[in-house]
């Protein structure tokens, strides 16, 4: 990806990065005691189906080990992201990371006014 071009999510990073934004606007997200907000804290699970799957583990206002967060996944009917490697899915996780990092501290700048 070239310098100061912005990143264009796939569909299912956009429903990642929707899970995130409505635990953000809806308030539901985990106050932290270090004043952070968790919105939802990825793991990446697989190999499934040669797939590596990008999943939140914050569910329900818990942070949840991975097969409950792989249940909760499942049940959602969101159709989390999958990569071919974990180096594709690391890198993703990253990024999309980045951007949930971005929003939430917009969030709080805006709501601390």
């Amino acid at each position: 990806m070239p310098q100061n071009a912005e990143y264009i999510p796939t569909p299912a990073e956009t429903a990642a990065l929707n899970y995130h934004r409505r635990n953000l606007q809806g308030k539901t997200y985990l106050q932290n005691p270090d004043g952070s907000l968790t919105t939802f804290y990825g793991a990446i699970v697989g190999p499934d189906n040669n797939q590596y799957r990008l999943i939140p583990t914050y569910w329900g206002g818990a942070i949840r080990d991975i097969p409950d967060a792989m249940r909760f996944a499942m049940r959602s009917g969101i159709q989390f992201p999958a990569y071919k490697t974990l180096s594709e899915a690391e890198d993703a996780e990253a990024r999309l990371h980045e951007i949930m990092a971005q929003e939430t501290k917009d969030y709080q700048s805006k709501t601390r006014k």
